[in-house]
C-alpha cells in the first residue's frame, strides 16, 4: 500500500538497485535451472522432444557415418528416422546428436 507521503530520494534509488539485483538473480537462477534440466535429460529424452516437435536431427554413428531426418519412432533402445527410407539406429551406435 502506498502512502501519501513523498518517497525519500535515497529509498527510491535503493528500490531501483534492489529490483535490478533481484531481476539479475532471478535470471541467473532460471538459466541454472534450465542447464540442470538439460544435463539431466538423456539421449532418449532429447530424441522424444525432437519427435514431438517434428524437428530434423543429425546423428553421428560409430564409424563416422552421418544420418539426418525427423524421428518417427523413439523406442527404448533405438530411434527411427524418416527420410527417403526408414532408418533404424540403435542408441548404442550413436556418438553425437544435433538438432537442426
Amino acid at each position: 500500500m502506498k502512502s501519501n507521503q513523498p518517497e525519500h530520494p535515497d529509498l527510491a534509488q535503493f528500490e531501483r538497485l534492489a529490483r535490478r539485483r533481484f531481476d539479475e538473480a532471478l535470471e541467473y537462477e532460471q538459466e541454472a535451472a534450465m542447464l540442470q534440466v538439460q544435463r539431466m535429460s538423456d539421449l532418449r529424452d532429447r530424441l522424444l522432444d525432437a519427435d514431438d516437435a517434428d524437428l530434423t536431427i543429425r546423428i553421428w554413428v560409430r564409424g563416422g557415418h552421418l544420418c539426418e531426418g525427423v524421428p518417427t519412432t523413439v523406442g527404448r533402445d533405438h530411434v527411427e528416422l524418416g527420410d527417403s527410407r526408414q532408418l533404424i539406429i540403435p542408441f548404442s551406435a550413436i556418438e553425437m546428436m544435433e538438432l537442426i
